[in-house]
């Protein structure tokens, strides 16, 4: 016996499954600024940094003459003054119940936490680091936070020079310009060159096409690499440096006031019985200073 049937779909909506066990975080690329730079903890509200120079001079020793002081010892301080920040979210349970998500929630109508609380809270973190590098880097002129660009050429010590590193027609050299800057203070010892993602890009990928140097895909991997040429500076590419700026100098002379390091500062979760909702709340101070400015080269 054949059995023949014809099956019309047309009032039928096609099923997508949702009900996936977890979400995938977005993320915003890695931050790698406080890898380098100095970290001031304890800082309330200001705190001055003391610095330390010298300036060594030789004379002769051949006799027993009356000592004389032809060496210099000089201190001061740099003050570092952070701003109380927050950023707070409320999440009302009863809507998230009524999607995909309702069926990974207790039973029940009361609703006191959500699902993949871990997952949820990795993703608020990674982007609260990011938006505190660029905090950092950019500052916030609404909430008194001063840049971290700012801080370095405040002064107007800072050796300035004219430096594009926006196109891949410029970058290289743009990189040597801020070579040939370095003041001598500080040619010797180890730096870094703190530059946008995309800054970083057109260098390493500049230096590939012109065919100047063959170098292994692991040199550039963590956004990181040593500048062609020149052994003691590291060009990093973190996420808060704003396009097209470039700083370069001593890495521990940058510093970032905080009354804990971003990392051990938590998200506050709670529920509120009021409000029938989770809030969330992350409180952290930050601030930005730079200590010895006139051996910073910058393009701005």
């Amino acid at each position: 016996m054949d059995f023949k049937f014809n099956a019309s779909y047309g009032t039928l909506t096609k099923y997508v499954d949702q009900l996936a066990d977890g979400f995938l975080p977005s993320t915003v690329g890695k931050v790698r600024t406080l890898d380098y730079i100095t970290i001031v903890p304890d800082v309330k509200y200001s705190k001055v940094v003391t610095t330390l120079d010298s300036t060594i001079n030789f004379s002769d020793a051949s006799s027993c003459a009356t000592f004389s002081s032809n060496s210099t010892s000089s201190m001061s301080g740099v003050t570092i003054t952070t701003a109380y920040i927050k950023a707070e979210d409320k999440i009302c349970l009863n809507e998230m119940e009524q999607y995909w998500l309702g069926k990974y929630m207790r039973p029940g109508s009361n609703q006191t936490s959500i699902p993949f609380e871990q997952a949820f809270m990795d993703e608020k973190m990674n982007k609260i680091a990011a938006k505190l590098d660029t905090t950092f880097w950019q500052g916030n002129a609404g909430l008194g936070i001063t840049s971290a660009y700012a801080a370095i050429s405040s002064s107007g010590q800072a050796v300035k020079v004219a430096a594009q590193f926006t196109s891949s027609a410029t970058v290289i050299d743009a990189v040597d310009t801020m070579l040939a800057a370095i003041p001598s203070a500080v040619a010797s010892e180890e730096l870094v060159l703190f530059v946008d993602q995309a800054a970083f890009d057109l260098y390493t990928r500049g230096i590939r096409n012109a065919n100047y140097y063959a170098f292994s895909p692991d040199e550039i991997a963590g956004g990181a690499v040593r500048v062609f040429g020149k052994r003691n500076v590291t060009m990093v590419a973190t996420v808060g440096a704003q396009s097209g700026r470039a700083v370069l100098g001593k890495p521990e002379y940058l510093m970032w006031g905080t009354d804990l390091a971003p990392s051990e500062e938590p998200i506050a979760a709670q529920y509120d019985f009021v409000q029938d909702a989770l809030l969330l709340r992350y409180k952290v101070k930050i601030g930005a200073a730079a200590a010895f400015n006139s051996t910073w080269v910058i393009n701005y």
